[in-house]
């Protein structure tokens, strides 16, 4: 079976079409739904979805991966995940969000973990980190490229037609998943070394030997956080940008791509920071920063000063990403490493469906600039406890 790179990069270039029909309609998707007609409080329902989903999906999905094939599920989600993108666009009454939102979640719940364990598994140890690292850098290139095109678009396109257009996307992955992947590709390797993931991975012992490491309780309760504010803003931001302050969808897509542009950007240097000064100062850093942002997002109005607040964003949502996930893996025995992986990914869908939830039920009587205001000392509160618990382990 072949493991050369035309298979990995084939997986690479899958991944960012997938996201990128994600990552085009994000700006704008609350606008949308709101103009079909859903309240506040259904906003806030359907834009937590998709964490909901996640959290029930992941490990069932990761089952049936073992039993039906990876190569086999992977294009079921792809298929799925262009009916539902198109679905979504021609939805007409609010309820039709909730079964589309949530079979988009469960598209991408089933394709995510399968094919960052393919490049993992096909992948050299002389390549891992460079396949891993250019997996990634797919996802953040989609999360700058999407907003763009959603600027571009929106110039022409009502919000609608840009929603249909996204369809093109998940089609494109689709395309590239038949043409280049064989079904053998995908199914799971046997030269790849799972001595660290045995089956007392799974087991209550395990989850109870992770949560008495300090550092992860720390990670958590910051990752936590962060997710809650993420889910407040993702709510509450564009509707807010485009009837309180005037913005057009336009101008919101490319505030977006603003904050991708950095978050890209920073990833890879915060990663050789925290390689040679430790993982604590760096995630310091970039939490420090987002109490500021979430601070500057609750009186800032003016454009130039919202780029500015946007870029300051990306920074910090970058800069956490490789301190973090490298504190953890080190934190833990090799043996827990996968199930403290797994819990670690599950706080943010715990925090960012908890922020959406929120943030849709307290429209009506808390506004957007203080919803922004709250969020940040709960990041700050979050910082205090990681700094008190965690120690460097460099």
């Amino acid at each position: 079976m072949l493991r050369g790179s035309r298979l990995l990069y084939a997986v690479v270039a899958t991944t960012f079409l997938f996201i990128l029909g994600s990552a085009v309609s994000d700006p704008v998707r609350p606008l949308f739904i709101t103009q079909v007609g859903a309240t506040a409080l259904q906003l806030g329902f359907i834009m937590a979805l998709p964490s909901l989903v996640s959290v029930l999906t992941r490990v069932p999905a990761s089952a049936l991966a073992d039993r039906l094939g990876r190569w086999r599920l992977v294009l079921m989600s792809l298929v799925l995940s262009v009916g539902v993108t198109a679905a979504f666009a021609l939805v007409n009454d609010p309820v039709w969000f909730y079964p589309v939102v949530s079979l988009s979640a469960l598209a991408w719940s089933v394709f995510s973990p399968i094919t960052l364990v393919v490049v993992s598994e096909r992948s050299t140890p002389a390549t891992r980190g460079v396949f891993i690292g250019m997996y990634f850098t797919a996802i953040g290139a989609a999360l700058l490229g999407g907003p763009l095109l959603c600027s571009l678009f929106a110039f022409f396109l009502g919000l609608r037609q840009l929603l249909l257009v996204c369809t093109a996307f998940p089609l494109l992955a689709l395309t590239v998943y038949l043409l280049f992947l064989r079904r053998g590709d995908m199914e799971h390797y046997r030269g790849f070394d799972e001595s660290v993931a045995e089956t007392k991975v799974g087991s209550w012992a395990s989850l109870a030997r992770i949560f008495r490491v300090r550092n992860v309780i720390g990670l958590c309760a910051a990752r936590v956080s962060f997710a809650f504010s993420m889910g407040v803003f993702s709510t509450l931001f564009s509707v807010y940008a485009e009837g309180a302050l005037g913005f057009t969808p336009s101008l919101i897509a490319l505030l977006f791509s603003v904050r991708g542009l950095t978050n890209v950007l920073i990833r890879m240097p915060a990663g050789q920071l925290s390689d040679r000064i430790g993982r604590r100062k760096p995630f310091i850093l970039a939490y420090g920063i987002n109490v500021l942002v979430f601070a500057l997002l609750a009186y800032v109005e003016a454009v130039p000063l919202l780029m500015l607040t946007m870029a300051l964003y990306g920074v910090g949502w970058g800069m956490r990403i490789a301190p973090s996930t490298a504190l953890l893996s080190e934190s833990v025995a090799p043996e827990d490493g996968p199930l403290a992986m797994a819990t670690f990914m599950t706080m943010w869908d715990v925090g960012y469906s908890v922020g959406a939830l929120l943030a849709g039920f307290t429209a009506a009587f808390i506004s957007t600039p203080m919803m922004m205001l709250i969020c940040s000392p709960i990041v700050f509160s979050a910082l205090v406890v990681f700094i008190l618990l965690s120690t460097e382990t460099l």
